[in-house]
């Protein structure tokens, strides 16, 4: 018998025998679902006051035909601060998506010099993250960062 695998959305059984295009597609719809849910609490920590991060404004993720993703974009424009994030349904994926991350950032500042000398920030965000995972992106640099960090004070 193999691993269950559990819909984090409903968090039931995904029965075994559904097919791998239908996991692919969960998978996929649960990703984009994750980076909505980190956008709005995002918003919602800024317009109370909670957090490290006053918003100013948030750009729906960023995509360009050079197959850079980024799944958030956060700008502070009193403190000139940008911070990029990725997002991952699996947090054992985070460290891992460290490059990406850094290249995509790369790539966006490329392409709007307004932020270049801006303090930059990068976050990873997954539903949990255990601390082997938190300590291994705090020494990349990066703030680690799980929905319950996110809703903390809300």
């Amino acid at each position: 018998m193999g691993a269950t695998t559990w819909c984090c959305n409903t968090w039931q059984a995904i029965p075994e025998a559904t097919t791998p295009r239908s996991r692919r597609r969960l998978a996929e719809v649960e990703g984009h679902s994750l980076e909505a849910l980190v956008g709005q609490l995002y918003e919602e920590r800024s317009r109370l006051s909670v957090g490290d991060f006053p918003l100013s404004e948030r750009i729906l993720g960023y995509w360009d035909r050079a197959n850079v993703e980024i799944d958030l974009v956060a700008i502070n424009e009193d403190e000139q601060r940008i911070r990029f994030g990725s997002c991952k349904r699996n947090p054992e994926k985070l460290p891992g998506s460290v490059t990406a991350l850094r290249e995509g950032a790369e790539r966006f500042l490329s392409l709007h010099t307004r932020f270049v000398t801006w303090q930059q920030e990068h976050v990873a965000i997954a539903p949990s993250i255990p601390k082997h995972v938190r300590e291994a992106l705090r020494d990349k640099g990066v703030i680690a960062q799980s929905l319950t960090d996110l809703v903390e004070g809300l």
